[in-house]
């Protein structure tokens, strides 16, 4: 039984490959059957056992602030630089309130419920998560030989190997939550911007000197929505799976 009972969900970037679609909200809150991204992501994580949830927020910050009205088990933080940081500043602003192991996800995932169980309960405290090819387009490859991670890009010839597509799940344990600070605190000295992004740089970073587990469901029914073709791939492909689930959990 996993002992993590922090979330942390990233939903401060603009969305501006989406704005045609949603001008007036964040695309975390885009809805679907009545039923916002960030919404199913909450309920799905409350019921894996998750009994603080922090959302990093930033462009509509107040939208998010209506949400979680009356919901005492979530926090909101604000990344008041957006606009010009990467999405490491944003965990960066959530790990610095949770000083503890944290599960990490990203706000605009639509996934099947067995991604948190596999998650949670991975024998090794640092977990990303991988699937087999979506074809969703715009993809994260993982490059983890022996099931450990050493490397990550959208350029699959910049790669060795490729064993999986990165998910937008990760469990963090609090030392490697410090460490990508660190790793991140580097970045920003070297380069004077922030523009890194957690995964393919402070996550890549940290795996050279502590092993993070690559958790591979190969035939895993997810989407993000960063585009039109994406959300319409999700409504068709992936929304349907979410709301069978959505009815067993319920009954």
């Amino acid at each position: 039984m996993s002992l993590v009972h922090d979330a942390i969900i990233l939903a401060a970037g603009m969305g501006i490959r989406l704005r045609s679609m949603v001008r007036d909200r964040p695309k975390g809150l885009i809805e679907i059957d009545h039923e916002t991204l960030v919404g199913r992501s909450v309920r799905l994580l409350r019921h894996a056992g998750m009994t603080r949830i922090t959302i990093v927020t930033g462009y509509a910050a107040g939208q998010y602030e209506q949400f979680a009205r009356d919901q005492s088990d979530i926090q909101l933080v604000v990344n008041d630089h957006f606009a010009t940081t990467g999405s490491m500043a944003s965990l960066a602003v959530g790990l610095e309130c949770v000083q503890r192991d944290a599960i990490v996800l990203e706000s605009d995932l639509v996934y099947e419920s067995r991604a948190l169980h596999t998650i949670l309960n991975a024998p090794a405290a640092d977990s990303t998560l991988t699937s087999g090819p979506t074809g969703a387009g715009d993809e994260v490859w993982v490059d983890a030989p022996g099931g450990r991670l050493r490397a990550m890009s959208k350029n699959v010839h910049e790669l060795c190997g490729v064993d999986g597509e990165f998910v937008g799940i990760t469990r963090l344990s609090w030392s490697v939550g410090q460490a990508m600070l660190r790793a991140f605190g580097q970045f920003v000295n070297l380069h004077g911007h922030a523009r890194m992004d957690y995964e393919t740089g402070a996550l890549v970073a940290v795996a050279r000197s502590s092993p993070i587990s690559v958790q591979l469901i190969r035939d895993l029914n997810w989407g993000e929505i960063d585009n039109e073709q994406q959300y319409e791939r999700v409504v068709r492909q992936v929304w349907p799976v979410a709301s069978r689930e959505r009815a067993k959990i319920m009954t």
